[in-house]
């Protein structure tokens, strides 16, 4: 069996530690993207878990700025709301201590024996966690009568949400952490399974070498026989 360079056994920490990184980009307000119907005045407003893109109405229009801001005090948060951002927190927070755990054991030694306990299923977990951010899309940000923005630009139709840069970072996160989670499998494997590898690759050798000492036995005995 070759022997796997220890550089290979940190591709699962640097995969995780990419899609931490995109998780963070989930968090402004370019989650979710909505769009004027309305030819006149093209433009589109962004929506993000904890974040808002601001709009400004003045007497030559509607602008709408390249700042983000937390969301105004009449936005009601529905549950669903709520579940996204818990999801998402839980994706970083969880994501970011299994990634410390799993470069100290896993790359920084590179030691195949030394790993985190569960650490694929973990990284699973977060994978998880940051999918179901994207039920962001049915919130009351995408109902054109409870998202308090829209509804202030009552003159103007608006068409269905979409996913903007956070979101489409979410869906890649997802990609990263389980690509972690298989590689953390396949590199560092639980102590059973790695006792079972060994078991076989010993099995065979010795079995060959029993049936090799059977053999010139019985091949010895016969000789004495026809001897005698």
């Amino acid at each position: 069996m070759s022997t796997v360079p220890k550089y290979v056994y940190c591709f699962p920490f640097f995969s995780a530690l990419i899609a931490l990184i995109l998780c963070f980009a989930g968090t402004s307000c370019k989650f979710l993207s909505i769009s004027t119907t309305d030819a006149t005045t093209p433009f589109s407003l962004d929506f993000g878990l904890w974040y808002h893109q601001t709009v400004n109405v003045t007497s030559n229009g509607i602008i709408a700025s390249s700042t983000c801001s937390l969301y105004p005090p009449d936005q009601q948060v529905d549950s669903t709301w709520v579940a996204a951002r818990v999801f998402n927190l839980i994706a970083i927070i969880l994501g970011a201590t299994v990634i410390i755990f799993d470069g100290c054991s896993g790359c920084i030694t590179t030691n195949p024996k030394k790993r985190l306990q569960g650490g694929a299923l973990v990284y699973l977990i977060v994978a998880f966690c940051s999918g179901m951010s994207l039920i962001l899309l049915n919130t009351n940000i995408c109902s054109s009568n409870r998202n308090s923005t829209v509804a202030a630009l009552n003159n103007m139709d608006f068409s269905s949400c979409v996913l903007s840069t956070g979101g489409k970072s979410a869906i890649a996160s997802c990609v990263f952490w389980v690509v972690a989670a298989v590689l953390s499998a396949l590199l560092h494997p639980s102590s059973r399974l790695r006792r079972a590898r060994d078991d076989n690759g010993l099995d065979e050798p010795l079995v060959q070498e029993y049936e090799y000492e059977k053999e010139a036995f019985i091949d010895e005995n016969e000789t004495d026989t026809e001897t005698v």
